[in-house]
């Protein structure tokens, strides 16, 4: 790779890209960095990608591809951590990174996500006087608007303020700041006084072939599942802000109209000894929505669910659900639009820039159900124009979404800063 140093150091503190996905602290982030760092390492980059050791049985250092690698870094006890309350233990994963280092920085860029990574990223950039880019992934300030407007429950002001002053310090001290979407991007100018040029638009990416749809009848066998239900499927994070409720009011409104209609849940550790307690606590409040919209028989909530397993649940479903309160991106709807099921989801954030409406997917309101309720309907009673939402999807991720073209349009951002960090120490000696 010319001459430039080619060893970047990543921060993803709270989410482990390794980690299986439907948890609590796992998502669009794990998959975001796991295949950026292996599409990186195709062209050449050699990644160490720093993350919370949460797990004992969890090894110090796994390899995510060739010559890149996942590092755990102790901080606090071991176990689950809710982001909350990871400020006070990051100075004690900062010391252990520097530990691992043997205090001599090796890198040429530190590369953070979310605001967890951010601080560290920044603290390594200034200590070591190396670019700094930045992935937020999702905004502090739109979350906690969101949380007002939506959520019943409350959450401690202490934190977000905290958070709100951390993605400001590292706006402030970022190279680049790499948004997933245009409205992320917006956010950060709007709210943040973000400079627009510091920021640089580049979606997440899918892995077609992880996704290659299955034909419907052999998914639904594998499944156990009947032949003749219409099943919507969400896959994701059991958590207020992804809208679930809105999902279950829905089948309410739908069960009369619909037969056979079934809805299937995908995420959450919410199952046997190891259950995750903040899981478990949003699965018994969705299960008691369920009850009283009568559709505890036609909700289903399967828990966390194996990587190789996910795509039978894609294939075997009739219409993909993300409800979302609000979704910086929407990595979901790709893997559904790879998988040739039709998506409905809400006009929110990243999903309003994926989602074309009408023409490769269906966009209702947010926390509206009687909006989802006609979308799902529009894709039950229309076999043809659902065909051409799925394909028109597919064609659109084919073109604009692999991990190969993400991967490179971040590789040439590296190689930029690289060099304009180079020039500038050169200059200054």
């Amino acid at each position: 790779m010319d001459s430039l140093n080619n060893r970047i150091a990543m921060f993803s503190i709270h989410s482990d890209p390794l980690a299986g996905l439907g948890s609590q602290e796992s998502g669009g982030q794990n998959i975001y960095v796991r295949y950026l760092c292996e599409e990186l390492d195709k062209l050449g980059w050699q990644v160490d990608v720093f993350t919370r050791w949460d797990d004992a049985n969890k090894k110090e250092i796994a390899n995510i591809a060739k010559c890149s690698r996942l590092i755990r870094l102790k901080g606090g006890k071991i176990g689950h951590i809710p982001k909350t309350e990871l400020f006070p233990i990051l100075p004690e994963i900062y010391d252990n990174f520097l530990n691992f280092i043997g205090h001599k920085n090796p890198y040429s860029l530190f590369h953070g996500h979310y605001w967890d990574g951010g601080w560290l990223a920044r603290k390594a950039s200034s200590q070591f006087s190396k670019s700094l880019v930045e992935n937020f992934h999702s905004v502090g300030i739109i979350r906690m608007e969101t949380r007002k407007k939506y959520s019943k429950d409350g959450e401690e002001q202490d934190y977000f303020a905290k958070r709100l002053n951390t993605e400001n310090e590292v706006i402030r001290d970022s190279s680049l700041i790499i948004c997933l979407s245009q409205p992320e991007k917006s956010s950060l100018v709007r709210f943040y006084g973000c400079p627009a040029e510091k920021v640089v638009v580049i979606p997440g990416g899918v892995n077609i072939k992880q996704w290659k749809p299955i034909k419907k009848e052999k998914a639904r066998e594998v499944l156990n599942l009947k032949k003749d239900d219409f099943i919507i499927l969400y896959v994701g994070r059991l958590e207020w802000r992804k809208g679930i409720g809105t999902l279950i009011s829905g089948a309410g409104l739908l069960k009369d109209e619909v037969p056979n209609l079934k809805v299937i849940i995908v995420g959450g550790q919410i199952f046997g000894r190891r259950k995750n307690k903040v899981d478990f606590k949003e699965y018994q409040r969705l299960l008691e929505l369920a009850k009283k919209q009568n559709v505890e028989e036609i909700v289903t909530f399967v828990g966390r669910v194996p990587n190789g397993r996910l795509p039978f649940f894609y294939s075997a479903a009739d219409a993909l659900a993300v409800p979302s309160y609000y979704e910086p991106f929407g990595l979901v709807a790709l893997e559904g639009m790879a998988s040739k099921i039709p998506i409905v989801a809400s006009r929110v954030g990243g999903l309003s820039i994926i989602i074309k409406d009408r023409e490769n997917g269906l966009l209702f309101e947010p926390h509206n159900a009687l909006d989802f309720k006609e979308k799902v309907l529009e894709i039950h009673h229309s076999g043809e124009f659902t065909k051409k939402l799925v394909d028109n999807a597919f064609q659109d991720i084919s073109q604009n979404y692999s991990w190969q073209l993400i991967a490179k349009q971040i590789s040439d951002v590296y190689k930029s800063l690289i060099k304009e960090n180079e020039n500038s120490s050169n200059s200054s000696i």
